[in-house]
């Protein structure tokens, strides 16, 4: 569905698609009708399934609540203070993931004869994705698009600790990660000795 706003936000009458309060939804797959609404000075707003609550408000209500979601409702057409409170209230709502589950410490072997042939090994080992368990119970699990080789790890790797870090993909709604949040795991290799 398309949301096709009126540029008279007071717009409630029928033109085969309902208009209340300035705003209609219509099939994303009528490009017939959302042609004729844009050729006639209407936004449509493609890809949203239905109307959203701020959509059956009127232009004045919507300017009396910005300031309360912090938006400075200016002269912003309908469209765009419901784009604005939309997208700010969906960030206020977001879990905020403060830290990830911890992943186990990787045995790397000893030096000389170590388990990992090279970086490319180990990042082929390491999860795809990581978890953030809350203590409710809820879980966030994000993608990894790719471990980074932080302390250089080789075939030539002395005794000592290895990082590889995480580089996050997309965090799924309604979760974003705080700041400075860093998911890591490290690879030991011991001495040759013992």
């Amino acid at each position: 569905m398309a949301r096709i706003y009126s540029p008279n936000p007071g717009h409630s009458c029928d033109y085969g698609v309902d208009f209340i309060n300035g705003v209609a939804a219509v099939s994303d797959d009528d490009a017939h009708l959302i042609n004729y609404f844009r050729n006639k000075g209407y936004t449509v707003v493609a890809g949203s399934n239905q109307l959203s609550p701020w959509d059956h408000l009127t232009i004045e209500q919507l300017r009396v609540f910005a300031p309360y979601a912090g938006i400075t409702p200016g002269d912003n057409p309908k469209h765009e203070l419901i784009r604005l409170i939309e997208s700010t209230l969906l960030d206020l709502m977001k879990i905020e993931i403060t830290a990830f589950d911890a992943i186990p410490d990787i045995d790397g072997g000893k030096a000389g004869d170590l388990t990992y042939a090279d970086a490319e090994a180990v990042i082929a080992i390491l999860p795809k994705f990581v978890t953030a368990t809350f203590e409710n119970g809820l879980i966030a699990t994000v993608p990894v698009t790719t471990w980074v080789n932080t302390d250089n790890y080789s075939s030539s790797a002395t005794a000592g600790e290895y990082t590889f870090t995480a580089t996050l993909g997309s965090v799924p709604l309604p979760f974003k990660v705080a700041q400075g949040v860093v998911v890591s795991v490290e690879l030991e290799v011991k001495a040759g000795s013992e």
